[in-house]
């Protein structure tokens, strides 16, 4: 028996997107094309005058490439091509590549990802540097639009999601979110009616493995079992033949540099202020790091329940999407800010359910909050010295908490109406 609820045929009259049509709401339809508009118009602008800063008007001086964190991607990918995938976790080794790639000092990119990443990576090389980069990121943000267009496919969704800014974040850093967003959103997407399949997108999120630790539960709450199946077998596989392939010394040295990235992040090597976690807002008002695992680890035992919650018993599966889309972000310590491109099918999930359903109050406002918060990080966090970002997290977990909640007692009291009707 299917554990999930299949979506209903689109109905040709339901309102575009979400609208309120009943009364009048600042989100209206004109500002749903406005906006999105606005937002890669400021896109095209930034890219523009960073060009003419380093084209004319400082041609000499450097002030540092777009997407930077590709060329760690790339350079990985030169020395397996090379038959040095072991030194891709060597720290000098790529950072000589990482500089003889851009021509400059790049600083410190090491390479943190685990041998199964190898995999997606090892063909980048084969192309120029700036090539790859455009390739990579080009495929990565197409995917990404083309995966929240499935989840619903409204004529404005694919502008809003090639206009949302935690898109433009990924770009701007090179990085990988857009790719992992694409495997959740595919994978939630297909399950109802392609398990198999499903488990597949599911499993290639072993690419990032802090990211789909929420994955096996909800599939076992659900009694999923041939995605589960299909899951783990996928993620076996890929570990398996990227072993294989680059050596058990790959894996040994990503175990390694697992504290690597833990020494930065416990440091403040790497900025917390890009680190949406409740570990670096606990960091940033400087209470301990014993006391800030302490209170991630809470963060990570609430997402866990959430997803028990909404996926053991029958709900909305928009609702169980959504929810555990957003309780992931509530697990790992080193989450990053080019992460909450999952923020982005979070919302289409979301709007999905409330086409069907209707908008409670504030929800349209806290979603448009959603869309826009990931550049906040750059802009605020810094300034304020405040993380935000978890809480937020927390916060829209609760709302989604609430729905379930919510859907679950009319449900109820529906069966009851039902019953009482039947009995003569």
């Amino acid at each position: 028996m299917n554990p999930f609820i299949p979506a209903p045929a689109r109905n040709p009259a339901a309102p575009d997107f979400p609208v309120d049509q009943t009364t009048s709401h600042w989100l209206n339809s004109e500002r749903l094309w406005l906006y999105p508009l606005v937002a890669l118009a400021c896109y095209v602008l930034a890219t523009l005058s960073y060009l003419v800063r380093v084209l004319w008007l400082h041609p000499g001086e450097h002030l540092g490439p777009i997407s930077l964190d590709f060329v760690a991607f790339w350079s990985a990918s030169h020395l397996a091509l090379q038959g040095h995938a072991m030194s891709a976790y060597h720290v000098p080794t790529i950072t000589a590549v990482e500089n003889a790639a851009l021509g400059h000092d790049v600083g410190l990119l090491p390479w943190l990802y685990p041998p199964t990443f190898l995999l997606f990576v090892y063909p980048l090389a084969l192309m120029p540097y700036r090539l790859a980069a455009t390739v990579f990121l080009g495929f990565t943000l197409l995917a990404f639009v083309a995966v929240c267009h499935a989840t619903l496919p409204r004529r404005r969704v694919a502008l809003i999601a090639l206009a949302f800014p935690g898109a433009a974040i990924v770009l701007a850093a090179g990085q990988n979110g857009l790719l992992t967003a694409s495997f959740i959103g595919l994978g939630l997407v297909l399950l109802p009616r392609r398990p198999w399949l499903a488990g597949f997108c599911l499993g290639l999120l072993c690419v990032k493995p802090h990211l789909a630790v929420l994955i096996p539960l909800a599939l076992l709450c659900s009694r999923s079992w041939r995605a589960l199946f299909a899951t783990a077998t996928t993620a076996l596989a890929m570990l398996a033949v990227s072993t294989l392939a680059f050596g058990i010394g790959t894996l040994e040295a990503f175990v390694q540099n697992m504290g690597l990235i833990a020494g930065f992040v416990d440091s403040g090597v790497a900025a917390l202020a890009r680190i949406p976690t409740f570990f670096s807002l606990a960091r940033m008002l400087h209470i301990p790091t014993s006391f800030a695992y302490a209170l991630q680890g809470v963060s990570a035992c609430a997402g866990a329940l959430a997803v028990i919650y909404a996926w053991w018993r029958p709900c909305a599966y928009e609702l169980r999407a959504a929810t555990l889309i957003c309780a992931t972000l509530m697990v790992s310590p080193y989450l990053f800010d080019y992460d909450l491109t999952w923020y982005g099918i979070l919302i289409v999930w979301f709007v999905r359910y409330a086409l069907k359903h209707g908008f409670l109050r504030g929800e349209k406002e806290w979603l448009a909050l959603l869309w826009v918060a990931p550049v906040s990080g750059i802009a605020v966090i810094d300034r304020v010295h405040f993380q935000f970002f978890p809480l937020i997290t927390c916060v829209t977990l609760a709302m989604l908490m609430r729905r379930v909640a919510l859907e679950r007692r009319t449900s109820a009291g529906m069966a009851c109406r039902l019953a009482a009707q039947e009995t003569p």
